[in-house]
């Protein structure tokens, strides 16, 4: 039977990640395994490569000034460029409520550090932003340093410099069952290629995290939440660097990438179909 140390189920760009952090750390005897013919093939390679700390919780600004800086030292620590440009997020509000949610947003920003987040009125969103129509717009607010990165280039970077130090890749092989021991520990990945005597084991399938985990008796609260995303036509009417902008009512959001104008907007799953795209 095979064995690693510790083998990573997901090869998108936190499995990625993972495998890299623990190699950097001094454990080279991991194992990631992509069900996929190759890496990227699910969430990561469908992001629309947007990247923000402008959230309403402590903890989600903390962890997005964390990722910056890893950002930041991506090029240097793996020798590739994650294209994290800082084309700002531009938030819109259409109703005075509105504008009071990303006020008190704001003040959760500030407070955990992200300070040049700040609000902004009609003629600075015409200024930032001068295709929007501002006839439904009473304010909103703007961080200059988020902006766009490149989710497959970042994947290529960690799993680049985790090979490099010795991490393997298992490509195409889906897990099919964890067995435990006596007390619960996972110790075997049952796989397509066969079993994986396991030292530890990580999940990182990202929206498929909550059936791995039941694999090993674990009940995990992670849902899919599906994303609508329109690309139009290659143009060139609006500019590459245009901010992110984003209507706070109802989560409706552009952005251009690769010389298409993105129309993105979160919708609600499929009852029973929650993975259907």
């Amino acid at each position: 039977m095979r064995s690693a140390a510790v083998v990573v189920v997901g090869g998108g760009v936190m499995g990625a990640s993972v495998a890299w952090h623990l190699a950097a750390l001094g454990e080279r005897d991991v194992l990631v395994l992509e069900r996929g013919p190759t890496p990227g093939l699910g969430s990561t390679g469908r992001a629309t490569g947007g990247f923000r700390a402008q959230f309403g919780s402590e903890i989600n600004v903390r962890l997005s000034l964390l990722a910056r800086e890893k950002l930041r030292r991506f090029r240097e620590e793996t020798g590739l460029d994650p294209g994290y440009v800082c084309a700002g997020y531009l938030w819109l509000a259409a109703s005075e409520a509105e504008l009071g949610a990303l006020r008190a947003a704001l003040a959760v920003q500030h407070a955990a550090g992200l300070e040049e987040a700040a609000e902004v009125g009609a003629a600075e969103i015409a200024q930032l932003n001068r295709w929007i129509s501002l006839d439904r717009v009473v304010g909103g607010s703007y961080c200059p340093t988020d902006g766009f990165i490149k989710p497959l280039a970042i994947l290529q970077g960690y799993l680049a410099a985790a090979t490099r130090l010795g991490v393997r890749l298992g490509q195409g092989v889906e897990v099919t069952a964890l067995r435990r021991d006596p007390n619960g520990r996972v110790i075997t990945v049952e796989t397509t290629d066969g079993p994986i005597h396991a030292g530890a084991v990580v999940n990182a399938a990202g929206p498929w995290a909550a059936e791995v985990a039941a694999m090993a008796g674990v009940q995990l609260p992670v849902l899919p939440l599906r994303r609508q995303v329109a690309a139009t036509a290659p143009c060139d009417l609006l500019p590459a660097d245009m901010p992110m902008t984003i209507w706070a009512g109802d989560g409706f959001h552009l952005r251009v990438r690769d010389g298409r104008v993105l129309l993105l907007r979160p919708t609600p799953g499929a009852a029973g179909r929650p993975f259907d795209t």
